[in-house]
């Protein structure tokens, strides 16, 4: 059996491409979960050695049966585990002791069941002898690229998977029976695998470090992954990375979105779900495609090898002009751009259209093509031509019989020398449309028979592309918190003092213990100012009565400075360390805020102040650090940014000023005992005049 030229497989090559296989409980009955391992290993013609064990049977399909693994007189690199959960240890044991490097366990009845203990006995004797494992409660793998079945799924009884040519997909599903029903399903609709492998309950391999060593093998052209939960969030950051450096799309279905979805994954595989929004964010603010089921991994599974576009233009060319006005709509919905196509380009389609089609993008030529198909060609030629166009959309109605088999014979000719994505949209019943779509899908020519999901399908594959572009090298140093400040919340003037320090522009601002201090210092800093009473036994001074606004004289202060100190004095327990003397400021509220998440760890989050954030929930969230560029990615991303801009008469904001404060913000939520940030309001003003934190919480760790 040759070798995958891909290097070690980051030292997985035994499980993925072993010289022998033992099926640990096989049985006679080669439709059961413990005999089917066998059927597949045969049907699928496996060169290496197959050593069915099972003391009571001398032999299952013409394979001599073994008592136990010790007993096996030929090489083994991988152990199918299909016996009673409570047997398992005993399998690893003998593992260890026969020099079996892999257990893929098929059984059940551990974590995701509630017998924690169970498996951690199963994974503490694999680590004991130096045994890798591969689920408990998975479905498997297979490794389609060289044959090899190691799984029990019914999805690869079948000749289709045994004699074609591998695709470029690897899909790492932590369930296994969605795992498999979902490839299926994909390569139904012509998504062409290379490697599935499903982890279960993660014991020991898990989604991530499987991903990461199937990114080694140089013919994978694209990465999906199914996941309900991580362990480390940093190792899936730095697979991201890796993908993004090799230039493999990624695309990730995330489940338990919801409250229930999440409990669901707890029982379901013994996953710990995380916060959906941080996780949602931290994915695409690291390349990766969002799924929502079944259908995104076929739509986006059909593109695998497809050029990268070069910008998010679309050409559509139809044979009818509702369907292409339908495709238009949904482009330019989704954020991609249907543009008019040049002169040059539209003179030449109308030769080879009828008068009453459309030369323009949508490009219609009409139902004339039942009875001249053999200019659809030449008008594909003329989109891609154009220089108008980053991919090109084909969208084909009820072409039947005869004129049905040339239109795809068309469009898989074209298909061969176009150097875009191209993506078929054929909207007819199987009956009429099966074996041109076939034609299609033979050609390696991916069709759709949802203009939705082509829409979805393009905006991903140009989202994909202009993602391995982004990101910034190098690293960013975390800011550390001033020594010599105690655990706790932080006043509002010590907030301010570690956020200066960290690079980030304050109010210019005084503390005063007495009433003549803040006379002094109001005269000192100008009129109005704003009076805020420090304690650290109220962080919430609005609500508290203790803040005065716009104080524009002594008289003023004098009033303001009783009437906020007799509101503190009220607070039971509270310690008050003076009154902030503080500049008054004018520009665009933002808010900028630290959370630590228990998947993530550090996440910044970013909007306008007001409803913006309190009623439309309108925030950019990341992983913190973010780069200055990352920033201002965020800036623009959120449905309020026009506002930064140039604004009923008055100049555009600085946002750069803003980006970089908000990039020294994440760089202090690096230091561990920055628990929370709250930076709100954080005033920007005009191009050039920078930001100014106007009021600022921290809670600082021991």
């Amino acid at each position: 059996m040759g070798q995958l030229d891909c290097g070690d497989l980051l030292g997985l090559r035994g499980l993925l491409e072993p010289r022998g296989v033992a099926v640990v409980g096989a049985s006679s009955n080669l439709e059961s979960i413990s005999g089917r391992p066998l059927k597949l290993l045969m049907r699928y013609r496996y060169q290496g050695g197959i050593y069915p064990v099972n003391p009571n049977r001398e032999s299952i399909g013409g394979l001599r049966c073994y008592r136990d693994l010790l007993e096996v007189d030929g090489p083994v690199d991988v152990a199918l585990v299909a016996v009673r959960a409570n047997l398992v240890p005993q399998v690893i044991r003998q593992c260890s002791q026969r020099g079996i490097g892999f257990a893929v366990v098929f059984s059940s009845g551990f974590a995701e069941g509630g017998d924690q203990a169970l498996q951690e006995e199963v994974i503490r004797e694999a680590e004991a002898g130096g045994v890798r494992v591969l689920g408990p409660n998975c479905q498997g793998l297979v490794n389609l690229a060289k044959g090899i079945p190691l799984s029990f799924s019914a999805s690869l009884d079948t000749d289709r998977f045994t004699g074609g040519s591998p695709g470029g997909i690897a899909y790492v599903s932590q369930s296994g029976a969605f795992g498999f029903a979902s490839f299926a399903c994909a390569s139904d609709m012509g998504a062409r695998f290379r490697y599935v492998v499903t982890t279960g309950n993660q014991g020991d391999l898990d989604t991530v470090e499987v991903s990461r060593a199937l990114l080694e093998d140089p013919e994978v052209r694209m990465l999906m992954m199914y996941l309900e939960g991580v362990r480390d969030s940093e190792r899936l950051v730095e697979l991201l990375k890796a993908a993004r450096g090799k230039g493999v799309p990624v695309g990730i279905l995330k489940a338990g979105r919801s409250a229930s979805g999440s409990e669901a994954a707890k029982s379901h595989t013994a996953s710990v779900a995380g916060d959906q929004r941080v996780w949602r964010a931290v994915l695409e603010q690291h390349g990766a495609i969002l799924l929502e089921d079944l259908e995104d991994i076929s739509s986006l599974g059909l593109m695998c090898g497809a050029p990268r576009p070069r910008g998010s233009r679309v050409g559509i060319v139809t044979t009818s002009g509702g369907a292409g006005i339908m495709m238009a709509d949904l482009c330019s919905e989704r954020g991609l751009a249907v543009p008019k196509l040049n002169p040059n380009a539209a003179e030449r389609i109308s030769r080879v259209i009828p008068p009453f089609g459309s030369p323009v993008n949508p490009v219609d030529v009409t139902a004339q093509v039942i009875n001249d198909p053999l200019g659809l060609k030449e008008c594909l030629e003329a989109v891609r031509d154009s220089g108008d166009v980053d991919m090109i959309s084909v969208v084909i109605s009820m072409i039947t019989g005869e004129a049905g088999l040339k239109t795809a014979q068309q469009v898989a000719e074209f298909a061969k020398t176009c150097d875009m994505p191209l993506l078929c949209s054929w909207l007819i019943d199987q009956e009429h449309g099966g074996e041109f779509i076939e034609l299609l899908r033979e050609n390696h020519v991916p069709v759709l028979r949802s203009l939705r999901q082509s829409a979805w399908t393009l905006k991903a594959l140009c989202d994909s592309s202009s993602s391995l572009d982004l990101g910034s090298s190098g690293s960013l140093a975390p800011f550390r918190v001033p020594e010599g400040l105690m655990g706790g919340v932080l006043t509002e003037h010590e907030a301010k003092g570690v956020l200066k320090a960290a690079g980030v522009p304050v109010t210019r601002e005084e503390l005063a213990v007495t009433l003549e201090d803040a006379l002094r210092s109001a005269e000192r800093i100008g009129y109005p100012v704003a009076l805020k009473v420090m304690s650290r036994e109220i962080p919430h001074k609005t609500d508290a009565g203790v803040v005065a606004l716009g104080v524009r004289g002594a008289e003023e202060l004098k009033e303001a400075y009783r009437t906020v100190m007799a509101r503190a004095l009220e607070v039971p327990g509270a310690k008050i360390e003076g009154v902030l003397v503080q500049e008054m400021v004018k520009g665009l509220e933002c808010i900028v805020g630290v959370k630590r998440d228990p998947v993530f760890g550090p996440v910044v989050a970013f909007g306008l102040g007001g409803v913006f954030v309190e009623v439309l929930g309108d925030l950019a969230i990341r992983k913190a650090p973010v780069f200055v560029d990352e920033a201002l990615e965020m800036v623009d991303s959120i449905k309020a940014s026009p506002l930064l801009g140039r604004f009923r008469g008055r100049g555009a904001l600085d946002k750069r000023a803003l980006a970089e404060a908000i990039s020294a913000i994440s760089r202090l939520a690096l230091d561990e005992r920055v628990l929370e940030l709250d930076v709100n309001p954080l005033f920007v003003m005009e191009e050039g005049k920078g930001v100014v934190c106007g009021d600022a919480l921290i809670n600082l760790g021991e």
